[in-house]
């Protein structure tokens, strides 16, 4: 469900929602007296709606009695508007849209036939052979120099971070016991040494444990892992990981291959990060189930677990992970009071990154004021509707893992339904 543009809009036509729009689907022409939402690119991310200085934008279904009209203008302005890079191609598409594919700014696409990137000859062959040292680095210093290498076989985050914490087994009990030696109570067969190769394995293993966390704690979709540094890795990285940075244009050898898709658009053939693209889709809340069962509904939405890996993440110093989203759920029924009662009521679910309790205009956390609703990767939150045949009387939600259930009787109470809470088998083992 799109959004319109209505009556305030005209001969206005400000462009600040055009400049916000993650999918450049507004447009005009000469000679039109204001802007217009293409519905089939819009991905309703609400983006242009704050920006509007005339609060001219709508959702489709919430637009006013008195501009219902500019429901049906929108639309047949669509009908013949000729995009302007398909002007002077064949005429046969004219007045039609792109063909954009839902969903996906370009920002975030990873393009078939784009440009990549690999290591020079012996450099390459020198960091596959110094995995296990370079392993004990930071994540992010081993993210950037995987990105550079543009092959996991010459260079792998997670293989590394695995040799050097099997390399740790050895080394921090060897160290551990030499130490014992040192203060000269220390052999293969005496209390101490035993005593230091045995604390020395222990640190070790609680390293190794603690470096692949995101691996043991996190579910089958966080498929962005981060492997931490090794006990003596963190202070070397502190100089290292800027350094690589300086250094990429001696480092790597860019391959430039000519891109031959369309701005905004989503590359359904060849080679495509699935990860990030199944996360740009939470971001705009488009990962979301609805189940009929016998006497309700069960609506499940994913939440944005990740911030993209992008230019404005290493210029702002952004987190890993986003933070949990603020959540508002509403029930409404789509008809006016004085209106004859229709069968159906629709579910409203709007998002938005956490505030500053002390002024609400501000985020909670500051570093992400630059970029939320000014690039294409950080929108705000989203919104979704979910009709709903039948007239509830009320909901039951409950947020877990970043995923948020919604339970909606068909008619009267969710306690009428009498459901009871699932129970997860590892709480019952104690």
């Amino acid at each position: 469900m799109a959004y319109i543009i209505c009556e305030p809009c005209v001969d206005v036509k400000d462009t600040a929602c055009v400049d916000v729009c993650p999918v450049e689907c507004i447009h005009t022409s000469e000679g039109e007296n204001q802007l217009y939402i293409d519905p089939a690119v819009c991905i309703d991310c609400a983006a242009c709606v704050d920006e509007c200085p005339v609060e001219a934008i709508f959702m489709q279904s919430d637009v006013p009695n008195e501009w219902e009209s500019y429901i049906g203008i929108n639309s047949k302005f669509f009908e013949t508007f000729v995009y302007p890079d398909s002007a002077e191609g064949d005429t046969e598409d004219a007045g039609k849209s792109k063909g954009k594919e839902q969903g996906i700014p370009e920002e975030f696409v990873q393009l078939p036939e784009t440009v990549g990137s690999s290591l020079r000859p012996l450099l390459g062959l020198i960091v596959m052979l110094g995995q296990p040292i370079l392993g004990a680095f930071s994540a992010k210093f081993k993210e950037r120099l995987e990105e550079m290498a543009g092959n996991t076989r010459v260079f792998s985050s997670a293989i590394s971070t695995g040799i050097n914490s099997l390399i740790n087994l050895i080394l921090y009990p060897l160290v551990l016991f030499i130490i014992g030696v040192m203060q000269g109570d220390g052999s293969f067969f005496s209390p101490t040494g035993n005593l230091m190769i045995f604390l020395g394995v222990v640190i070790a293993i609680a390293e190794g444990t603690f470096r692949f966390k995101d691996e043991l704690t996190t579910s089958p979709d966080d498929e962005q892992s981060r492997y931490g540094a090794s006990f003596y890795g963190w202070v070397p990285s502190l100089i290292a990981t800027p350094l690589l940075t300086l250094m990429r244009s001696v480092l790597v050898k860019d391959l430039v291959t000519p891109r031959k898709t369309m701005p905004g658009a989503v590359q359904t053939e060849g080679a495509i990060y699935s990860d990030d693209i199944k996360e740009r889709y939470r971001r705009y809340g488009m990962v979301n189930r609805v189940t009929e069962l016998t006497d309700h509904f069960r609506i499940e939405i994913e939440f944005p677990r990740w911030v993209p890996n992008s230019a404005a993440k290493d210029t702002y110093d952004l987190p890993d992970r986003l933070p949990d989203y603020a959540y508002e759920v509403y029930l409404s029924s789509p008809y006016a009071p004085d209106a004859t009662s229709v069968n159906e009521s629709v579910v409203t679910v709007q998002t938005q990154l956490p505030r500053n309790e002390e002024n609400p205009k501000l985020f909670a956390d500051p570093r992400f004021e630059k970029v939320v609703g000014r690039t294409s990767s950080f929108p705000d939150g989203f919104r979704n509707t979910f009709p709903i045949p039948g007239q509830p009387e009320d909901f039951y939600t409950k947020y877990q893992n970043r995923m948020l259930e919604i339970v909606v009787p068909k008619e009267g109470t969710y306690e009428e339904l009498a459901l009871e809470h699932p129970v997860h088998y590892a709480k019952l083992k104690g």
